[in-house]
């Protein structure tokens, strides 16, 4: 499959150059800076836009990714929940979620050239880079520092990066242009904004196999497309994740201009219950999954193939098992699995610990609990969560924030 299906987490999109290294090393990643909608749509090639998509602000960003590679293998954990695992010899890129039972692998392929000199006329996607000649200690490690400029066949961006040749490459679907690098990239910059971007804040050797590990008793599902689709095959990952009614079943059909797949319903016998405009589907519970359209809207789906939700979201994600977080025009907001709208127009909500929901408003933040009740309101200037899942708060602009545990935190402030 050559869709990006919101099911794969994280997807390995080349191979790593590896030179020598020889340890196990673990990072940590604290990513800093944001960018708004309109910029992100009106300024950003389509291209780029995955390496943007992290510091998008609203949606859920990266806030830490801890890593861990060695001359065979990388794993990466987003916000200790989104899992992926490299494995460089057998050539497959494991993603999943915490909770999750079910595995995607697909083969993974070098996406961008490295090159030394630009080039006149490119064929592939290929990535210059450009020593500045400067070194710099990030997180203990020497690190080089270097000028990017990623091109495909009709656009281009650029980054500074600072690497170490003495750490193992490791590779982010959002970045996937630092997979080929020799070395590993401990801090980066997109573009001329120095702002956005992250930092390594920790490096050591470790030698320890479990990260690599697959979870027990789950499915994995390959997804490596590496066989031409015909139509009406090739359905077996939205099969997987989201069974429909015994009377239904999921069909395909590829666009013969754009080679892209979309997917609809048909009930047994032939007649049709949703055409084939689905483009996307992600697990949202046993009964209702999350699909968006070739339109680029969003919806919830039962599995008798009706779409719940009357108005299309512009953007849909789980909260948990009962609630979902959608944005439209612009505001967020709380849907329930039955479709029912919660609340709506707030500048932001996003997951918390232990299924709280965060959310802002007038540029303050507070709480809601798992059923979507505001359990602090929206007065505290500063919430949020460092990288070792303590609880940073701040009421009023000018005090200093409070690192709390989280038990302290909801003794302390929700009612």
């Amino acid at each position: 499959m050559k869709n990006l299906f919101e099911v794969v987490l994280l997807l390995g999109l080349s191979i790593p150059v590896v030179h020598g290294q020889d340890k196990q090393w673990q990072m940590e990643l604290v990513f800093k800076g944001e960018i708004s909608p309109e910029e992100f749509e009106n300024e950003i090639p389509e291209f780029a836009k995955e390496f943007y998509e992290p510091f998008l602000k609203g949606k859920t960003a990266y806030k830490n990714v801890e890593i861990l590679a060695d001359a065979d293998r990388s794993a990466a954990v987003v916000n200790q929940t989104e899992h992926a695992i490299l494995d460089r010899k057998l050539a497959k890129t494991y993603s999943f979620a915490t909770g999750d039972d079910i595995v995607t692998a697909e083969s993974y392929y070098p996406l961008y050239k490295v090159v030394s000199d630009k080039l006149e006329e490119p064929k592939v996607p290929y990535v210059w880079i450009q020593d500045m000649g400067e070194i710099e200690d990030v997180a203990g490690i020497t690190c080089k520092k270097a000028k990017l400029f990623i091109k495909n066949q009709t656009d281009s961006a650029a980054a500074t990066v600072w690497y170490s040749e003495a750490v193992p490459a490791y590779y982010l679907t959002a970045f996937s242009f630092v997979n080929d690098l020799p070395g590993a990239v401990l801090k980066l910059a997109l573009g001329e904004n120095k702002d956005i971007g992250f930092e390594t804040i920790k490096v050591t050797n470790v030698s320890s196999d479990k990260d690599f590990q697959l979870p027990q008793g789950v499915k994995v599902v390959d997804i490596s497309g590496e066989n031409a689709m015909e139509e009406g095959e090739d359905v077996g990952l939205f099969e997987d994740t989201f069974p429909l009614d015994k009377s239904l079943k999921w069909i395909v059909l590829k666009d013969k201009e754009t080679n892209d797949e979309y997917y609809g319903i048909k009930k047994m016998s032939g007649e049709e219950v949703l055409p084939c405009s689905l483009f996307s589907l992600a697990y949202f519970n046993d009964h209702t999954a999350i699909v968006s359209d070739k339109d680029n809207f969003f919806w919830l789906l039962d599995k008798q193939g009706n779409k719940i939700n009357k108005t299309g979201f512009d953007w849909l994600t789980p909260a948990n098992e009962q609630l979902a977080i959608f944005q439209q025009d612009g505001s967020f907001g709380l849907v329930s699995q039955d479709g029912k709208v919660l609340l709506d127009k707030k500048e932001n909500i996003s997951k918390f610990l232990n299924n709280y929901l965060m959310f802002s408003e007038d540029g303050k933040t507070g709480l809601l609990d798992e059923k979507g009740k505001v359990v602090v309101k929206p007065n505290l200037f500063l919430l949020d969560v460092d990288s070792a899942g303590k609880v940073l708060v701040k009421d009023k602009e000018g005090e200093e924030t409070k690192t709390l545990e989280l038990e302290e935190f909801v003794r302390d402030y929700v009612k």
